[in-house]
């Protein structure tokens, strides 16, 4: 399970947005005044996000909270936008490739690049059909998995 801190910013129904603190992109380095790429991200990279959340413990606006996502809806949704993508990319290059030796037709590589792109395309829509049943499915939602409360220090 990935776990996260923030604190609700918005309930609505069963969910609720939560907001949390981005974090530095590499993590390992105590001392990030000499990394490149802290001093990028930092510039580039907003400083908080907002997450819709599954909201099992009736958390209210204000509330600090640990948001919780499950390592395989993490693991299946980058398969689903990562993979499918690519994997239409060379089906169309390999595709057209095939077809041109199996016709004996002259190789002309403008036409594998569009080919390519059109597998490219075609993977990006089958993702996006894809994301629209997963976007409806909570299981692929992170949830809320504790309410906490900070104590004050005088």
């Amino acid at each position: 399970m990935i776990e996260k801190p923030g604190v609700v910013i918005q309930v609505e129904d069963q969910f609720a947005l939560v907001q949390t603190l981005s974090d530095s992109s590499c993590q390992h380095c105590v001392n990030q005044q000499g990394c490149g790429m802290a001093n990028l991200t930092s510039m580039l990279k907003p400083k908080y996000g907002t997450v819709k959340v599954v909201n099992q413990l009736a958390a209210q606006v204000g509330d600090q909270v640990i948001i919780g996502l499950e390592e395989n809806a993490l693991l299946k949704t980058s398969l689903v936008f990562y993979l499918l993508p690519l994997l239409g990319l060379f089906s169309g290059a390999i595709g057209y490739e095939w077809v041109v030796v199996m016709m004996q037709w002259p190789e002309l590589e403008i036409l594998t690049i569009i080919a390519s792109l059109l597998g490219l395309w075609m993977g990006l829509l089958q993702a996006q059909r894809i994301n629209a049943k997963i976007s409806k499915d909570t299981r692929y939602y992170p949830v809320i998995l504790k309410k906490f409360v900070l104590e004050k220090c005088n």
